[in-house]
């Protein structure tokens, strides 16, 4: 694993495969999200995995990297990397952050694929109760239940064992303790990101909206705050990925891999 120290950050990545670079960016909790469908790229692609700050091997030296900071760390890796361009691919909050990449550094974004951002909120989304309850509980001080509260939320009661199934018994315990993180920290700061239609449209890059189907019967708010993005997004299209939730990468990688190849391949510019 490399390391590479950006000031107000220490960034652990993993670079491996060769071929047309891709960035991969993960959500909250883990910074083992993208482990399984990095490791089914690799076979075809010069993969970097990146731990954002405050996750995994990374460190958060400021106490609260922003979308802004997350972005830049990205940007600061692909240099060292010695990649002038990259297929850009995020999963919930680390969607934010590759939309954030794409609009201050165009020339590096070749492709985007979004899998159920999380950001921005859309006005018509279902108010699904699991973030806010799960909220309430890490303010008890119990990140444990309200990692469990909001992740059986958006992704059904049986998510631990797709962890464990995918990442081990360690792999879970890491997610847990990601909790206090997310939390306490990260979750302020990705709910003050800005971005709204004027910085949608000067999104260049083709970008793919992937949304877990089983979003819908969860009650989840992905569905709608992909529809948004897609309304104010000059080149854009959606994707719904059959039988998998919040969970995607975790739930079905080779689905989701195969979802990246395939757009980077039509869409690469």
């Amino acid at each position: 694993m490399e390391r590479l120290d950006v000031g107000d950050a220490r960034i652990a990545y993993t670079d491996e495969g060769q071929g047309d670079p891709v960035l991969l960016l993960h959500g909250s909790f883990s910074a083992d999200w993208f482990t399984p469908v990095g490791r089914r790229l690799a076979a075809r692609h010069r993969v970097l995995k990146v731990h954002r700050a405050g996750y995994g091997r990374s460190e958060d030296l400021a106490g609260g990297a922003s979308v802004a900071a997350h972005a830049r760390h990205a940007v600061r890796v692909l240099e060292a990397a010695g990649v002038r361009r990259a297929h850009l691919v995020g999963h919930s909050s680390g969607a934010a952050v590759a939309l954030q990449l794409a609009l201050r550094r165009p020339d590096m974004a070749g492709t985007l694929v979004l899998l159920d951002a999380a950001f921005p909120y859309a006005p018509d989304e279902p108010g699904n109760p699991a973030m806010p309850r799960a909220v309430e509980v890490a303010a008890e001080g119990d990140y444990e239940r309200a990692f469990d509260v909001f992740l059986g939320g958006v992704s059904g009661p049986g998510f631990r064992e797709v962890f464990v199934r995918e990442l081990g018994e360690e792999g879970l315990r890491q997610a847990v303790a990601g909790s206090r993180y997310f939390f306490t920290t990260e979750g302020p700061a990705l709910r003050s990101w800005d971005f709204g239609p004027e910085q949608a449209a000067a999104v260049t890059a083709p970008v793919l909206l992937a949304v877990g189907g089983e979003g819908e019967r969860l009650g989840t708010a992905y569905r709608a705050r992909g529809a948004q993005l897609a309304s104010w997004l000059p080149d854009s299209e959606t994707r719904v990925l059959r039988g998998v939730s919040h969970a995607s990468p975790l739930e079905d990688p080779a689905s989701v891999a195969a979802a990246v190849e395939e757009f980077a391949a039509r869409r690469r510019r």
